[in-house]
């Protein structure tokens, strides 16, 4: 396997999909970490707005003035379970944001799961996927789900390797394999093409909006170098032991989610013969343990990718984000 490195963020590795330790746990469910703590705004920075516009009152976090933007997280997640309850008033507009980028777009540099009144009359002629739960200008959500103006809802959006799923007041509303949207709507990058890890975001379209119940369960392992993974597909054949010789297919990509090499892009695909002893210790540590079959989310931090050496045009000190499925164990 070629040995790829990617765009240089050591410390994103801090938020790769790891919790905030430091927060705490969360009542809904075991796992769970509140993302607001007390009654400021720790552990959040606000960006293309301004945090005054922000405030939070007991458990709730408003946006109550114009010019919020948006206001993520400071660190960043690559798998995940999050919880949130929502309120918006009459022609209310907001939205969630999953796995933003520190630089460029945010809303269609990562994702963004809509929040509308979805039956205002200045709303009546948007693109479908414009409405609750849609992936914004990429991915239509089931309507009907969202209760009126004034009263909570609560959102339980789910992203695993490539799957996004959004459940709304307890009803499954859209669900994206984001590898199979190669082409992006509207003229906007291809949902496959979007960062795997990002910060969580909340936006505020200049209307108010109020969220309470704010939290995430990471859902990715952490092996003794940091290499963090999730399984996407369990498997049903043969465990891959350490040192094993496995058949492969695999995709690497950078942070900003471009692709630096896949063997499923030659044509025909053709699988790579890889033994794991000739890899980088990433790729040692995260993919023993995988059955044939199975399909891994690998985040590989630089110290267990390439350090500080470069490698053709991949800059030195970089993240590695590997998608692995298994074919074979020899």
């Amino acid at each position: 396997m070629a040995r790829p490195i990617i765009w240089s963020i050591a410390a994103l590795w801090v938020c790769a999909g790891i919790g905030l330790t430091e927060e705490s746990p969360d009542q809904k469910g075991p796992g769970f970490i509140s993302l607001l703590r007390g009654d400021d705004l720790t552990g959040w920075e606000v960006r293309n707005g301004r945090r005054d516009a922000w405030q939070v009152d007991g458990e709730v976090l408003s946006c109550a003035a114009d010019g919020g933007g948006w206001l993520c997280t400071s660190r960043f997640y690559s798998d995940f379970v999050l919880r949130l309850e929502y309120r918006i008033p009459g022609g209310g507009n907001s939205g969630v944001g999953l796995r933003l980028p520190r630089e460029g777009g945010t809303a269609h540099g990562g994702i963004e799961i809509r929040i509308l009144d979805d039956d205002h009359e200045q709303f009546k002629d948007l693109a479908p996927s414009q409405y609750t739960g849609g992936i914004d200008d990429q991915a239509a959500a089931r309507r009907g789900v969202a209760r009126p103006p004034e009263e909570w809802n609560t959102y339980e959006i789910t992203c695993r390797g490539p799957q996004v799923k959004v459940v709304l007041n307890g009803e499954m509303i859209n669900e994206v394999s984001l590898d199979e949207r190669t082409t992006g709507d509207k003229g906007q990058s291809a949902l496959a093409d979007r960062p795997q890890t990002g910060a969580i975001g909340l936006h505020c379209h200049g209307s108010r909006v109020d969220f309470r119940r704010i939290s995430i369960k990471d859902l990715t392992t952490a092996t003794r170098s940091g290499v963090g993974y999730v399984d996407v597909v369990a498997g049903k054949g043969s465990t891959v032991a350490p040192h094993a010789t496995v058949v492969v297919h695999y995709t690497g990509r950078l942070v900003d989610g471009r692709k630096f090499i896949s063997t499923r892009d030659q044509d025909p695909p053709k699988p790579a013969i890889e033994s794991l002893d000739d890899l980088i210790v990433g790729l040692q540590e995260g993919i023993p343990g995988m059955k044939v079959g199975g399909r891994r989310k690998l985040v590989i931090p630089p110290k267990a990718g390439y350090g500080d050496r470069p490698r053709d045009r991949i800059p030195a000190d970089s993240l590695l984000i590997f998608d692995v499925e298994v074919l074979e164990v020899r």
